[in-house]
């Protein structure tokens, strides 16, 4: 397979309002830097966060938590209405039990085990403007660089396959589509709206495929999960997270990333804990 060219921006570092000792180094890694019209959240990315100040940074541990409670994505200009309902959310999560850890000074952390999504608080355009934020309470924020995402009218869409839950729900659907755009193939999951409402379907995009093979989808247990077979690899794509649990490199791409993002942050943070082990004696 061709390789997919991912975007990835290296993003700088925001000087706090109101506490110099607090600073972070985010950085983004978006994979892919186009959206169609309707995507859910404009696709999806991972982070890491560095700790380039002098203070402990407060971070949920949980991605769940941390998505909800202190993840936001800002467009640019910023307006009054974005952000402005984070302190109530950053409560709601802290009073569900939210577990923080502190990111030490010099450290970096990578989340592992779900994919972040741009929540969509933009209108669909040529060129999307924004920054990944994390919100540290009291109205207090870390900023990306900005980043840019674009918004095109894809060369086709085809659909492959339409899957259910068999074990939970025989009615809960999903489309599966190939969408072909700026010589990337990429697998979507498109989510029906309620009976009820008269919007559109939300799509999702999932991973880069191959430009050429054939893809197949096949039931993999019974309970949400689907073995997708781009020619002759095998990825394991699950419903309800809208991801691939497994899969060759150049399909997920999230997971690669992911792993060797982790990877590179822990021998750093093990460099730093051992400097300051030999600086402390």
């Amino acid at each position: 397979m061709k390789k997919m060219m991912l975007a990835a921006t290296a993003l700088g570092l925001l000087h706090a309002p109101t506490s110099a000792d607090t600073n972070a180094l985010i950085e983004v890694k978006l994979f892919k830097d186009w959206i169609i019209k309707g995507e859910a959240n404009f696709g999806n990315f991972n982070l890491a966060i560095k700790n380039t100040g002098s203070a402990p940074i407060r971070l949920f541990k949980n991605p769940v938590d941390f998505e909800g409670g202190q993840l936001l994505t800002r467009p640019l200009p910023r307006d009054t209405y974005t952000g402005w309902r984070q302190e109530e959310m950053y409560q709601i999560m802290i009073q569900g039990d939210g577990e923080f850890f502190s990111l030490q000074p010099e450290e970096t952390h990578v989340y592992e085990g779900r994919k972040f999504l741009l929540n969509n608080l933009f209108s669909f355009s040529e060129e999307i403007r924004f920054t990944v934020s994390i919100y540290l309470g009291n109205g207090f924020w870390l900023d990306s660089e900005p980043l840019i995402i674009n918004g095109v009218t894809p060369d086709s869409v085809e659909h492959i396959a339409t899957i259910n839950d068999n074990m939970r729900n025989v009615n809960d659907l999903r489309k599966l589509t190939l969408v072909s755009c700026k010589n990337e193939r990429w697998l979507y999951s498109t989510l029906p709206p309620p009976s009820s409402s008269k919007s559109d379907s939300t799509p999702f995009s999932i991973c880069p495929l191959s430009l050429t093979n054939k893809i197949r989808v096949e039931p993999h247990d019974g309970k949400g999960l689907f073995q997708v077979w781009d020619g002759d690899k095998s990825m394991i794509f699950d419903m309800y997270k809208v991801m691939l649990l497994e899969g060759p490199d150049e399909n997920n791409v999230y997971g690669k990333w992911t792993r060797e993002r982790k990877q590179r942050a822990e021998a750093d943070n093990a460099e730093v804990r051992r400097k300051k082990a030999e600086e402390g004696k």
